[in-house]
Parts: structure tokens; C-alpha cells; sequence
């Protein structure tokens, strides 16, 4: 609930704090945050990309170095708004609620400068430019819904593979329990692995994932009533 985003030297030297608890004012508010769930840095550009998504539903942009603001957007590119909380069911219609469903969980950008929301509440990731035009979106376990599909949310986090082109996406589908694998450039889904369960390669609670220069991927699970589903799993890349 500190609702800021604190950076570090790779020391562990405080330099720069965006956000203030408490002070945020929702979507509209450029200074402050609201429960923010992910941050990446675009080098290309030195920008700051933050999926603000627990409590507001929006990405937003700064200069990583100055904390400035520059731009942000809500599903479709549309401006982010406050009410109501949750506008639509993810399938109330075919494309999907207007703006985020929250939590906006992650916000990702590829390579080539493609930005990749994972709309966590609206079963979807959503692609843009890095000036926030929406491109394309892809659903994920649309089928899912809660009770009996967990909290009924999917699209928790995305990864790239490691090769120049990137040419996979994966995402960790929540309630689920498997990351799917996706052709980055179609969004078709290729294929997924996972299932319900505390074994090596079952997930529980999916959170995050992270993939390394050798293409290795790192997920994160944070089932709250088992400690045996707190862990991170790491998966070898077996081949291209």
C-alpha cells in the first residue's frame, strides 16, 4: 500500500522514488501511483514502463532517469478511467470490456518496440506501440470462470524468448495453471505445459515470469495456502 516505485543502484543506493503513499488521485494523476503491479525498462528509449493495475487500471510512462512523466493509456489506447471499477465482464462482448479489467498485471516490451499488457481481469494481453496505439490483443482461457476456474483471471505475466527475433510469447495463465506458448508476431497459441498441482512443472497461483540471456524461464507462484506452491520453477529451453 506504499504505492511508489523506489529505485536502486545495483549497490543498493536509494536514487529516485516515483509515488507517494496515499497521495494518488486515480487514473488522471501523472505524479502518483495506485497499487502498481510491474515495471520494465525500455533502454531504447530510457523509458519506464508501469502496468498500474491493482488499484488504478492503466499504463503509464516515465523517463527512468528523471521520474517525468511522458504518456499513459487504457485498453484500446482509450483514456483510463476511474468508474465504474470493472466496466464489463471480459465476455460481455466480443472484444472484450473497453477499459482494463483489474488487475492490469504486467507490461512488457519486446525488442522491436512492441509493448505487451497483461490484462489479467479481462483474460487478455493487449499489444501496442510504444506510443500506446493498440494493435492487436489475443484472449486467454476465455472459458475460465471463478469458482471453478480459480479466481476466474488469466493472463498474469508475459516473457519473451531470447532469440534476436523473439519469436515466442509466453504467458502465465493464472487460474489455469500453464504458461502457453505464442508465435510474438500472430498471437497464435502453439502450445502450453503446466496443470494444478504442487510436483515439479505443476504450478499453483501463477504470478510472474522472467526469461534469461540463455532463454531459461523463471516463474513465480504464489498460492497463499501453500508453501509448497511458493516457489519459482525454472524451465530449460530444449530447443528452437
Amino acid at each position: 500500500k506504499d504505492n511508489h516505485i523506489l529505485k536502486f543502484t545495483k549497490a543498493g543506493k536509494f536514487v529516485m522514488q516515483i509515488g507517494r503513499a496515499g497521495q494518488s488521485k486515480g487514473n488522471a494523476d501523472t505524479q502518483n501511483l495506485n497499487q502498481p503491479a510491474d515495471t520494465f525498462v525500455y533502454a531504447k528509449t530510457n523509458e519506464l514502463f508501469v502496468a498500474d493495475g491493482y488499484g488504478n487500471r492503466r499504463v503509464i510512462v516515465f523517463d527512468a532517469d528523471t521520474g517525468r512523466f511522458k504518456r499513459m493509456w487504457g485498453a484500446f489506447g482509450n483514456v483510463p478511467t476511474d468508474a465504474p471499477p470493472n466496466p464489463a465482464l471480459p465476455d460481455a462482448d466480443a472484444n472484450g470490456a473497453p477499459q482494463f479489467v483489474q488487475p492490469v498485471h504486467a507490461a512488457r516490451v519486446s525488442n522491436d518496440g512492441l509493448v505487451y499488457v497483461s490484462d489479467r481481469g479481462g483474460k487478455r494481453v493487449q499489444v501496442f506501440t510504444l506510443e500506446g496505439k493498440y494493435v492487436s490483443q489475443v484472449f486467454i482461457g476465455r472459458d475460465c470462470k471463478a469458482p471453478e476456474c480459480g479466481n476466474g483471471t488469466t493472463a498474469a505475466s508475459t516473457a519473451f524468448s531470447t532469440d534476436p527475433e523473439q519469436r515466442f510469447l509466453y504467458v502465465g495463465n493464472r487460474s489455469q495453471a500453464k504458461v502457453m506458448v505464442l508465435n510474438r508476431r500472430t498471437l497464435e497459441i502453439l502450445d502450453s505445459f503446466g496443470q494444478w498441482g504442487s510436483a515439479p512443472g505443476d504450478f499453483g497461483t501463477l504470478h510472474h515470469m522472467a526469461a534469461d540471456s540463455k532463454g531459461n524461464l523463471y516463474v513465480t507462484e504464489v498460492t497463499p495456502l501453500k508453501p509448497e506452491n511458493r516457489r519459482i520453477q525454472k524451465f530449460i529451453l530444449m530447443g528452437r
